[in-house]
């Protein structure tokens, strides 16, 4: 996979990332207890799966984040109006606090719709799921006694699936173990040793349902709801509406497998976007993006979809990105390549006219002694074309912009500085052979290690030098401070319970909390 990876922010993401529908066979097996035995511990798990009422779905606890319901894990079907019941045994019970549970819809499941919003029994002709997130909140012996009521719908589903963004990413593949709790984040053993990625998510789940309240004028309460059982009509077409993006989402991500089946993994979101669509001028549309990576190299794309029952239909391309990442030149001191291509729709402003931009960025890298040096070349973005198809400007050869970077270590400080040139400036043309790297491997590392050495890229140096910008930073535990060539100065600081503030100076020693 890339060294770096690209962070894609959607507020409300509507994808299926899942491996896909069906559970594991079920085989006999003898269990021999002695005579005086002590009866299994068990937590009892109830609920309903709900999109209307589902029938025959197979409920599972997802303890190694797979997606699939393995032979070993808890798993039911759904039986009339939709209800469940998993008995979880003591020793997978501290899993409910860090897997889904996750309900797979069959081809031939029922959905018993709902007759109070006029929405007929039917039988499901296209295979789905549907998931609760985890609560991360530790299962306690009253947990035992009462029992855990846990409703499953396309609301909850949308949460989940906002949140596994933010999991590390564990690559799919024949050689990859998703029960190998070291490197797969999913794995409910991996999370309960992780405090600082629970917090993380936790976090994201509070803000997930802020915005679905906001988006869809629900509750937080409704969002957990039976909202069939409450007649709550606007929670219905709220969920019926996510579930036209959950199904599109795992229709489009099923062709995606079947036509690049190299890919190491491939993850699909549709989704609605009110900042998409005050950009585009428009109103209630649809979006995809999806995500396909290889072991050197991913793609992204996102798309306006045209309505339909579907959404199966790109209307137009909004942004597309191809990143490549090898080793390069000499691999004893981590030499690597980097080559990113990006597309991007835009408009005039008023927004009466809409075009595409697009340009790429080359980089490469080496650490040495403790310092990791950078030096990127970016191409001229500012031509416009009416067509994504024909948007072609990846020419870093003549670039418009390089730019040097630095990261080092001192004690517990990691410190990083970036310098920005142009051709009003000097350094603009030094390393001027230092273009072109995927034709070009044989130069001398040596000479750009020197070059980049010879910045003022320490946190106390000053910058003295000709730049058309730059930035410097520095992290420590959980506090963070950069400042830039215009004198800014941004602290921000994150808290036990996983929120940020943010402080600003215009100094570095007198702060206070930055203005809107």
């Amino acid at each position: 996979m890339l060294k770096n990876k690209i962070t894609w922010v959607m507020p409300f993401i509507c994808g299926l990332c899942l491996s896909g529908c069906g559970g594991g066979s079920k085989s006999e097996e003898v269990i021999k207890s002695p005579v005086a035995s002590t009866p299994a511990k068990m937590l009892s798990v109830s609920g309903k799966a709900i999109d209307g009422y589902i029938v025959g779905g197979t409920v599972f606890l997802d303890i190694n984040g797979n997606g699939v319901a393995d032979e070993v894990e808890p798993q039911k079907l759904t039986e009339e109006l939709g209800d469940y019941r998993l008995d979880v045994s003591e020793e997978h019970a501290y899993c409910l606090a860090y897997s889904a549970i996750i309900v797979d819809v069959p081809v031939g499941a029922i959905d018993e719709g709902s007759q109070e919003e006029g929405v007929e029994r039917h039988e499901v002709t296209e295979p789905y799921q549907i998931v609760l997130q985890p609560t991360f909140e530790p299962i306690t012996e009253a947990d035992f006694s009462n029992g855990l009521i846990r409703d499953i719908s396309p609301l909850t589903t949308l949460v989940w699936q906002t949140i596994e963004r933010n999991f590390p990413a564990f690559v799919e593949s024949e050689e990859a173990d998703p029960n190998d709790a070291t490197s797969n984040a999913k794995h409910c053993d991996y999370l309960q040793s992780h405090n600082d990625l629970v917090t993380e998510l936790k976090q994201e789940i509070e803000s997930t349902v802020g915005e679905l309240v906001y988006f869809y004028n629900l509750s937080a309460d409704q969002i957990y709801a039976d909202f069939i059982a409450n007649s709550d009509s606007d929670s219905f077409h709220a969920a019926q509406d996510i579930m036209k993006g959950l199904k599109a989402a795992y229709q489009h991500k099923t062709q995606l497998r079947s036509e690049h089946p190299d890919a190491s993994s491939i993850a699909v979101f549709v989704y609605r976007d009110s900042q998409e669509d005050e950009f585009n001028n428009i109103e209630n549309g649809w979006y995809r993006h999806q995500d396909l990576r290889y072991e050197s190299e991913d793609f992204f794309e996102t798309v306006k979809l045209k309505e339909s029952e579907t959404l199966s239909e790109v209307d137009y391309v909004m942004t597309r990105l191809h990143e490549l990442g090898l080793p390069w030149n000499d691999t004893s001191i981590n030499g690597w390549l980097s080559v990113r291509t990006d597309i991007g729709r835009q408009h005039n402003g008023d927004k009466t006219q809409y075009y595409y931009s697009c340009g790429s960025i080359e980089r490469v890298s080496f650490d040495v002694d403790g310092v990791h040096y950078e030096l990127g070349n970016v191409s001229d973005s500012e031509q416009q074309y009416q067509d994504a198809q024909v948007c072609n400007n990846n020419n870093t050869d003549t670039p418009f912009e390089r730019n040097y970077s630095l990261r080092y270590q001192e004690g517990e400080v990691d410190y990083g500085a970036e310098f920005f040139f142009r051709q009003q400036q000097s350094r603009f043309f030094e390393l001027e052979q230092w273009v072109g790297f995927s034709r070009e491997s044989a130069l001398d590392p040596q000479e750009m290690i020197d070059t980049l050495a010879a910045l003022p890229y320490k946190w106390d140096d000053e910058v003295l030098i000709d730049t058309a910008y730059w930035r410097k930073g520095q992290s420590s535990g959980n506090i963070s401070i950069d400042t830039d060539d215009q004198n800014n100065w941004r602290r921000s600081t994150r808290h036990d319970d996983g929120t940020i503030s943010f402080e600003c100076s215009n100094d570095g020693e007198t702060w206070l909390a930055c203005s809107e």
